[in-house]
């Protein structure tokens, strides 16, 4: 007999086809929904969601302890919501958490679900009915090399490279353990694939404070991470990127896609990055600003992308004047993070300590709860 999710089952994986089905039907009108109190309680509920896939510090409930039905119906709308903002990291940065949540709720189910049966072998019946709606063939030992290739992009440990694995006649040999994370990396590829969504512009226009929210917190929190432009702190591929414009050398299309993307991702605005390219010889303002919203996605394609990393840096012959840091990260933006806070920390004051008089009473001590 076929095995059917509960409720409380498919709003732990509201992306699975038969938790979205029943929300179709019960709000069959986004637009007369959003106007209600219950469309207003369900944005609410999706906004933290996204805010908490952007924050950082996540913190990973348990379970999921309310409505099923509310609880997905709040994922599908911030997926609506960040496809409005229509913003590539941010919609990259949904995709991972949802998947990442998934991952930790199928690896800890014995703990929330009192429905738990193990099948026959090593997974459950929920873990089998993900697997087999998501493509991936559990009981199985190996995978096509071109799905493997998907779905370990993200993944920098290197026994998931593929020359480090063994390849036979196409396919890669998996071992049990590893399947937990290729269902992770699986959910992740295809609920990325899926957005952004084409979202009616009226629906767009009443969920527009909401989008607005998001947007101010998440540029906050891009702000705290990167703070202001520090060219000291830039990597020595994109410092002989700059020097060579600066020499008044014409940078091949690899290179300057390499560094508008990285400008853009560190914080610079596109009249900034402009004026760098303004000392290339062959500058042409309308084609340098329509070059930088193509690649920060403000033309119109909807496109953002983002530095490429050091592997592609090395394959173009941009990666040059490697130095120690170099050694030991495999990413631009990586660089110039540590770099930067390496910087910062150096240029902090310490902070003296306050004097005190007979007149002033000492600073309260904070209380230890």
């Amino acid at each position: 007999m076929e095995f059917v999710p509960s409720g409380k089952e498919l709003s732990h994986f509201p992306f699975l086809k038969k938790a979205q089905d029943p929300i179709r039907s019960r709000f069959t009108s986004l637009g007369t929904l959003l106007g209600t109190p219950k469309g207003e309680a369900l944005i609410s509920q999706a906004v933290t969601r996204v805010r908490e896939a952007v924050n950082p510090k996540k913190t990973r409930v348990p379970e999921v302890v309310g409505s099923p039905e509310d609880e997905i119906a709040a994922y599908a709308l911030a997926r609506i919501i960040v496809s409005c903002i229509n913003d590539k990291q941010l919609i990259d940065r949904l995709t991972r958490y949802e998947a990442e949540r998934a991952y930790y709720f199928l690896v800890n189910e014995e703990e929330w679900n009192s429905s738990y049966v193990q099948d026959d072998g090593e997974y459950s019946r929920l873990w089998r009915a993900i697997a087999d709606e998501l493509g991936i063939r559990i009981a199985q030992d190996r995978m096509p090399v071109p799905d493997y290739v998907e779905l370990i992009a993200p993944l920098h440990d290197d026994r998931y490279r593929l020359v480090n694995r063994r390849v036979e006649r196409g396919f890669v040999a998996i071992n049990k353990n590893e399947r937990y994370e290729l269902l992770r990396e699986r959910i992740r590829v295809l609920l990325r694939r899926e957005l952004p969504h084409r979202v009616p512009k009226d629906i767009c226009e009443q969920l527009a404070p909401r989008a607005a929210e998001i947007k101010k917190v998440y540029q906050e929190q891009m702000l705290r991470q990167f703070g202001r432009v520090e060219e000291s702190a830039f990597p020595p591929c994109m410092q002989a990127l700059i020097t060579a414009l600066a020499a008044g050398t014409n940078l091949t299309h690899a290179g300057r896609f390499s560094l508008t993307a990285f400008l853009h991702n560190i914080g610079m605005d596109k009249t900034g990055i402009a004026e760098l390219y303004a000392r290339s010889p062959d500058f042409d303002i309308e084609k340098t600003i329509y070059q930088v919203e193509h690649i920060t996605g403000r033309g119109g394609t909807g496109t953002e992308y983002t530095t490429p990393a050091c592997a592609a840096m090395q394959t173009t012959g941009l990666c040059v004047h490697r130095d120690t840091l170099c050694e030991r990260i495999n990413h631009p933006l990586s660089y110039y993070k540590a770099k930067k806070s390496r910087i910062t920390k150096k240029f902090v004051p310490e902070n003296k300590k306050p004097e005190t008089s007979k007149d002033t009473a000492p600073p309260l001590k904070e209380e230890t709860r």
